[in-house]
Formats: structure tokens, C-alpha cells, sequence
């Protein structure tokens, strides 16, 4: 090799030393701060990733708990709802005792009613459709420990509104499908619909609804006394109710003819 080309060959060799060379592992607090300053900055994927790394090389310490909150945060800002739920249950899991249990509740709580937000807003009059309420239920119930388990946090006051909004659109749900059995002629399965809602869901924006759909159902299968009895419950009720007329009877707008419920299921749906 010419005598030349040897210096160029060691500055080549060094650079290839330098770019490979790794920085130096961060202690713990500082790689804490590394993610928090990334929270603060609102880089939220920047910031998951370098909790899991805290989390993976400091699995006992001294911001393990706070690390684990804070990646719930993370994922939650992020939109990773199904990944907040995880990461919310693994913090209950490990730390049942921790005196932030209500925020892990109200967060997994929060992921589970966004998971199902979509739904809701988009929800329209078609009764065709069939629904999966899964995520709103899962919501409730984290809303529900939380008031029941710390009714005095800072969290439970929005936990019951959103506990009202969700038992509305679960009540709302049934009425959905209500309508769509009746309009098929399947009176019974619409009558067990309806009577679901006045049953679990006292006290919903449903409920008037639903016992007109009773009072309709029990007439058309010729049972005069239970009509009676639903459309009585609703005028005493809910006098001003716009499913009574002047007379204070039933009057659903929508509700089929006895014929129409068999010509829907002749044509499927059809005409």
C-alpha cells in the first residue's frame, strides 16, 4: 500500500469509530425527564417510547409508579384508546393500593367511552343495523367503581355525566332495535325490547317510548289488559308525551300496519 494512503486509511478508521460509538446509557432520572420534557412538548409517540424504556430498564425504580401513569397519559393523548386500556389495567394490577387508583379508573373509563364515541355520534334512524355496545359497557362499569370506590374525587363528578350519557344511548340502542322487530311483525321479541328498557333503564329519555311500544305490542297480540296497563303507566306519567294523542292513547307515528310487518319480511325489506 503506498506510504500515503495509510494516513487517510486511520482518519477513515476513526470516523468509523466515532459513528458507531453509542451515547452513554442515561440514569434514571435522567431519562425521566428525557419523557417528560417530550410530554410537555406534546411529542406523545416520542414520549411512550421512552417510558416503555424507563419501564424495561427500571422496573423497581423510584419512577416506575409515576412512569406507568404517565404512559397511560401518553397513550391516551396519542389516541391509542385499546392501548390506554391496557396500560390503565397493568397499573391496577401492580399497584391495587396506589392512592392515583381513581385516575387509572377514570382513564381506562375515558379510553373505553372514546372506543365507543364514534358510534354514538354517528348513530342514525335505521333500525337495521345490530350494534356493539362492548366498549360503552366496559366504560360504565370503570365510571361506576370509580364514583362508588372514591365518590369524593376529583374525577367523579364527570364520571356520573358520562355514566347518564351512556345509560341514554345504551336505552336509546334497545329502542333501535325495538322498532326493528316490530316493523317486522316480530311483536313478542319487540314487546322484550321494550320492556328491557323500562326495566334497566329507569329514568332514560326511553322510557316513554318504550312503553308505547308495549301498549302497541300487547294490542296487536289481543292482550287488552296489558296494553292497558303500559299505556296507562305512560299517561300518568308522562302526560304531555307526544306518543299520546288528545284522548291520552297511543299514537306511534311509525308503527306498522298489521299487514306491513309481513310484506317487510316477504320482500326482505324491500319495498
Amino acid at each position: 500500500m503506498p506510504r500515503l494512503l495509510w494516513p487517510l486509511l486511520g482518519l477513515l478508521l476513526l470516523a468509523g469509530c466515532a459513528s458507531n460509538k453509542e451515547r452513554p446509557e442515561l440514569t434514571e432520572v435522567d431519562q425521566y425527564r428525557e419523557a417528560s420534557e417530550s410530554l410537555e412538548s406534546k411529542n406523545y409517540l416520542t414520549a411512550i417510547d421512552q417510558l416503555k424504556e424507563l419501564e424495561a430498564r427500571f422496573p423497581y425504580g423510584d419512577f416506575a409508579e409515576q412512569a406507568a401513569l404517565d404512559l397511560i397519559y401518553a397513550q391516551y393523548r396519542a389516541v391509542d384508546y385499546p392501548a390506554t386500556v391496557v396500560a390503565a389495567q397493568r397499573f391496577m394490577r401492580n399497584y391495587p393500593a396506589h392512592p392515583r387508583m381513581d385516575y387509572a379508573l377514570y382513564m381506562r373509563g375515558l379510553a373505553n367511552f372514546n372506543m365507543e364515541k364514534g358510534l354514538f355520534d354517528n348513530m342514525v334512524s335505521s333500525d337495521k343495523s345490530s350494534k356493539d355496545m362492548g366498549a360503552a359497557k366496559d366504560a360504565f362499569r370503570d365510571f361506576e367503581r370509580l364514583v362508588n370506590r372514591f365518590p369524593d374525587s376529583e374525577y367523579a363528578p364527570d364520571a356520573r355525566s358520562r355514566m347518564i350519557h351512556i345509560r341514554n344511548q345504551l336505552a336509546r340502542q334497545e329502542l333501535h332495535v325495538a322498532r326493528y322487530y316490530a316493523r317486522r311483525g316480530a311483536i313478542i321479541a319487540s314487546i322484550n325490547r321494550a320492556q328491557y328498557v323500562v326495566k334497566h333503564y329507569q329514568q332514560t329519555p326511553a322510557v316513554p317510548e318504550a312503553l308505547a311500544i308495549m301498549a302497541k305490542g300487547y294490542q296487536r297480540l289481543k292482550q287488552p289488559e296489558l296494553a292497558e296497563k303500559s299505556r296507562a303507566v305512560l299517561a300518568l306519567n308522562w302526560p304531555e308525551s307526544k306518543f299520546l294523542d288528545n284522548d291520552k292513547q297511543v299514537d306511534l307515528a311509525w308503527w306498522p300496519d298489521e299487514d306491513d310487518g309481513l310484506l317487510s319480511l316477504l320482500t326482505f325489506d324491500l319495498l
